[in-house]
This record gives structure tokens, C-alpha cells and sequence, in this order.
């Protein structure tokens, strides 16, 4: 088990870079193997990305939280004011096997999150949203 990691950060595009970093610190902290240090990257970068572009009148800050706990990494990320949106039942249907031409715009990465991760969870109360992403460590 290790201490968990959190942050608050602006509802700004440039504030990724901060995200990022606290992750790369945290990751630097613990044992992973480079398939499950990509994805808490992807899974942040996707989901924090998707909060300011989705919800940009939103109360900030946006939340990030970083976690191992009984042999899983977990990652979630909290929108203090949102609309729901569970990734698991609202994002679109994604079909990687349809040609570009055919595709829908919308989805991909929500998509793979939850191909690259064991577990995806969705929390919504009183306007406050986080989406949980959970990936078992070996």
C-alpha cells in the first residue's frame, strides 16, 4: 500500500502539464511496468483533457487522485460541478474494427481507457463527478 497522491488544478488546457507531472512523481515512487505507466498517462491525460474541454464553465479546481491499495493501482479524477456522465454507460459505442470513413467522431478514448484498465468506476452526487480507473499490478 502506498500514501495516497492528490492534487487540485485550474479548469485550464495548460494546467496538463502540472497533472502530468504529479503523476510522473507519483509513478517514480512505485514499481510498475511501463504497459500500467502508460496507461495512468492516457487515463489522465484522457480524462482531464475531456473535463475542460466537456464542462469549461465548471467550478474548479478538478481533482486527482493517485493511489496502490491491496495490489491495485487506483486513479480517479473529480469534476466539483458537473453533469453526469459515467464512461461506462453515456460515452458512445466505439467500433475499432469500421473503417476511418465509417467511424462516428467521439469515443476512442474512453474506449481504450477501459480496454487498458481492469476496471472502470463512475461516481456522480450532487453535481460532483469522478470516474475511477483501476488497473490490478502484478
Amino acid at each position: 500500500m502506498s500514501a495516497p497522491v492528490t492534487g487540485a488544478f485550474p479548469r485550464r488546457a495548460d494546467a496538463l502539464g502540472p497533472v502530468l507531472a504529479l503523476a510522473e512523481a507519483f509513478l517514480a515512487t512505485i514499481a510498475v511496468p511501463e504497459a500500467t505507466r502508460f496507461l495512468v498517462v492516457f487515463a489522465l491525460e484522457e480524462l482531464f483533457t475531456n473535463t475542460v474541454k466537456y464542462n469549461p464553465a465548471g467550478a474548479d479546481p478538478i481533482g486527482i487522485l493517485m493511489e496502490v491499495a491491496e495490489g491495485e493501482l487506483h486513479v480517479a479524477v473529480t469534476d466539483p460541478d458537473a453533469d453526469r456522465f459515467d464512461p461506462n454507460t453515456d460515452a458512445p459505442v466505439v467500433d475499432p474494427d469500421l473503417p476511418l470513413e465509417a467511424r462516428t467522431p467521439g469515443g476512442l478514448g474512453i474506449h481504450l481507457l477501459k480496454r487498458l484498465s481492469d476496471r472502470v468506476a463512475y461516481d456522480w452526487r450532487d453535481r460532483r463527478s469522478t470516474t475511477h480507473i483501476y488497473k490490478r499490478l502484478e
